[in-house]
C-alpha cells in the first residue's frame, strides 16, 4: 500500500481522488495519468483490453459478486476499490502455444496408442522438466482425440499474427478456463501487454448508468462455464486452479462521462444479438470498445484544453483513391489534428497548476528553487537528478519548463501512441509508408458499427446522422457541413468528392449485406441478425480472431 502522498497529486477539477491502494512507485511523471487514467497503453490492443476487462468480470462471478459494483463510488469522489486475481492456466497455455510435438506425433505413421503417448510424454519430460501432463491420458480416450482438441482450440487464438512471447498469447475469453495472466517465463505477473487498459474499460462500464442491465447480459452471454469451448479447454488444461496474486484495479479520474454510457449502450446492443453466436460477437465488441476509448481520449483532451469548441470529427475516406486527393487529404488532416490534442491537453494541465496560488507562492519565495523541486515532486511525481545545493538548482520557471517539455514529449509509450494504435487495431486507421496515415475503415469496422446501431431498417441518411452524433464520424457532404460548422464558406473538400465518398459507403454496405436499396431515392441500412426470438449462442462455430 502506498502512503498518503497519493492525496497530494495534482488533479483536474471534479476528478476522483487517487486511492491509497494505487501503487505509483513506478510512475515518473503524473501528468498523463491525471488527465486520462492509469493507464491507457499503446501495446495493449483492443482485443487484449476486452480480455483483461472480462478477467475482472469472471473473478467477480467466482466470488459471488455482481459483475459491476451496485453503486458507483466514483459519484462521491471516491474511487472504486476492486481487487481481482488472474488465472495462470499454465498447462493449457503450454499445450496451445509452446508444444510443437503433439501434432507431429498425431500425424505420424504410428497407430500404437501407447507408443504415441509414451513418445510425446517423453519429449515433455525431456524438454520441460517439472511439467506434468499425464492427466491427459485420463481425459481423452485416444492420443488423436487429444491432438485434435488442441488443434481446434488453437483456432480460437486472438491476434494469432502478432509475434508475442508464448506467455502473452491468448484465446477468445469464452469461459473461465480460457483465460491467462500476462506473465514472464517465471510465471510472475509483469503486464508486458496487459497493462490496465482493460481495467479502464471495466471502470468505464462500471460508471455507466446502464451497468446493472449490462452486467446481467455479460453474465448470461459471456461468463458461463458450460460452453463447449470452455469445457474443451478445461479438459486440455486440467484441474489446476493456480493464479497470480491479487491486483488492485487502476485509476480512472472521471466520475461520469457520456462516453461511458455510449460504450455501455454498444455492449448492450451487441450482446442482445442472440442470433449471432457469442464467439462471433467478440470481434465487433472489441472494435466498438476501442472506438469508445479513443473517443474518451479526445473528449477528455478537449475538456482539459477548455476552449469551448467541439472535438474535431473523424472523417473517413471510403474512396481509397491513390495520391493526395482531397478526400484522403482531409482525412489525414483530421488525424494529425487529433494526434496533437493530447499534447495540448498536457500543456493546459500544467498551465492550470502554474496559475495556482500555490505556485505563485513558490515564485515569490526566497528559497523558490528548492521549494519548486519539492512541490513538483509532490504534485507530479517528477524527480529529475538535481544537485542538493540550492544555488545550483534551476529557477522555478526553468524547472516547470523542463517538466512541460518532458511531459509533452510523445516518444515511447504515450497516450498519443495509444490513440493511434487503437485506431489501427479496430480497423479505423490506415498507414502506408509512402502515403501517410489517414482514417479509412475496414469492412469489419463498418460491420461493428451496423451491428451496434441498427435494429429495424434505418434510412441511409439517418444512419449517417447517427454515426455523426454518436461517434463524431462524418462521411458525406451534409454531415461534413454540420460537423465542420460550414455556413457560408466552402466545404473542406469538393462537394462531388464528398458525394462519391458517401456513395462508396453505400456500395460497401450493400456488398456486406447491410443495405437494401428500394429505389433511386430510398436505401435502408439493415441488421439481418437483429431477431430477439432466435438464439444460437450455443452454435459450435468459431471464427478466427
Amino acid at each position: 500500500m502506498t502512503t498518503s502522498r497519493n492525496q497530494h497529486l495534482q488533479l483536474l477539477k471534479n476528478a476522483v481522488r487517487v486511492p491509497e491502494t494505487q501503487n505509483l512507485s513506478s510512475v515518473k511523471l503524473w501528468c498523463e495519468y491525471a488527465i486520462w487514467g492509469l493507464l491507457f497503453y499503446d501495446d495493449q490492443s483492443p482485443w487484449l483490453t476486452v480480455v483483461e476487462a472480462l478477467h475482472i468480470c469472471f473473478h467477480r462471478k467466482v466470488q459471488g459478486d455482481p459483475v459491476f459494483t451496485p453503486v458507483a463510488s466514483a459519484a462521491s469522489g471516491e474511487h472504486e476499490a476492486i481487487t481481482y486475481r488472474l488465472r495462470l492456466n499454465y498447462e493449457l497455455r503450454h499445450m496451445l502455444f509452446r508444444d510443437r510435438e503433439v501434432i507431429r506425433i498425431a500425424n505420424g505413421q504410428s497407430v500404437d496408442e501407447k507408443a504415441r503417448w509414451q513418445a510425446w510424454l517423453g519429449t515433455v519430460s525431456r524438454d520441460y522438466a517439472g511439467l506434468e501432463l499425464g492427466y491427459l491420458q485420463d481425459e481423452f480416450e485416444t492420443f488423436g482425440e487429444m491432438a485434435r482438441s488442441v488443434e481446434l482450440l488453437r483456432t480460437a487464438e486472438i491476434e494469432a499474427q502478432s509475434a508475442k512471447r508464448w506467455t502473452s498469447r491468448h484465446i477468445l475469453p469464452l469461459g473461465p478456463d480460457m483465460l491467462f495472466a500476462d506473465v514472464n517465463d517465471k510465471n510472475s505477473l509483469d503486464r508486458k501487454f496487459m497493462r490496465r487498459t482493460g481495467e479502464m474499460l471495466y471502470l468505464m462500464l462500471n460508471r455507466a448508468t446502464r451497468r446493472e442491465g449490462l452486467g446481467e447480459l455479460i453474465e448470461t452471454r459471456l461468463l458461463g462455464a458450460a460452453s463447449p469451448w470452455n469445457r474443451l479447454a478445461k479438459r486440455v488444461g486440467g484441474s489446476t486452479a493456480a493464479s497470480v496474486g491479487d491486483t488492485h484495479i487502476g485509476y480512472l479520474p472521471v466520475a461520469s462521462a457520456t462516453s461511458y454510457n455510449r460504450l455501455a449502450d454498444d455492449w448492450v446492443a451487441l450482446l442482445s444479438l442472440r442470433n449471432i453466436p457469442v464467439e462471433n460477437l467478440l470481434d465487433p465488441l472489441e472494435r466498438v470498445s476501442g472506438l469508445m476509448q479513443i473517443l474518451y481520449i479526445l473528449e477528455r483532451a478537449q475538456e482539459t484544453i477548455g476552449d469551448d469548441v467541439p472535438v474535431p470529427p473523424f472523417f473517413l475516406d471510403l474512396l481509397g483513391a491513390p495520391g493526395n486527393n482531397p478526400i484522403r487529404k482531409l482525412s489525414a488532416n483530421q488525424f494529425r489534428r487529433h494526434r496533437s490534442m493530447p499534447v495540448e491537453a498536457i500543456g493546459a494541465f500544467i498551465d492550470t497548476f502554474a496559475a495556482s496560488g500555490e505556485w505563485s507562492g513558490v515564485l515569490a519565495s526566497a528559497a523558490g528553487a528548492k521549494e519548486a523541486m519539492d512541490l513538483l515532486a509532490s504534485r507530479f511525481l517528477w524527480r529529475p537528478s538535481r544537485s542538493p545545493n540550492p544555488d545550483w538548482m534551476p529557477s522555478p520557471l526553468d524547472q516547470l519548463a523542463e517538466l512541460r517539455t518532458q511531459a509533452q514529449n510523445t516518444k515511447g509509450h504515450s497516450i498519443t501512441s495509444t490513440f493511434s494504435n487503437h485506431a489501427k487495431h479496430i480497423g479505423m486507421l490506415r498507414a502506408q509508408r509512402s502515403s501517410g496515415t489517414w482514417y479509412a475503415p475496414s469492412d469489419a469496422f463498418l460491420e461493428a458499427l451496423v451491428l451496434a446501431n441498427v435494429t429495424t431498417p434505418m434510412e441511409f441518411g439517418d444512419f449517417l446522422h447517427r454515426l455523426m452524433t454518436r461517434y463524431n464520424i462524418v462521411i458525406g457532404p451534409e454531415e461534413v457541413r454540420v460537423a465542420f460548422n460550414v455556413k457560408t464558406s466552402a466545404l473542406p473538400a469538393p462537394l462531388a468528392d464528398l458525394k462519391d465518398n458517401e456513395r462508396r459507403l453505400e456500395d460497401r454496405l450493400r456488398v456486406l449485406g447491410f443495405l437494401d436499396r428500394k429505389s433511386d431515392d430510398c436505401a435502408f441500412v439493415i441488421n439481418p441478425f437483429h431477431d430477439a426470438t432466435a438464439a444460437t449462442s450455443g452454435a459450435a462455430q468459431l471464427v478466427h480472431a
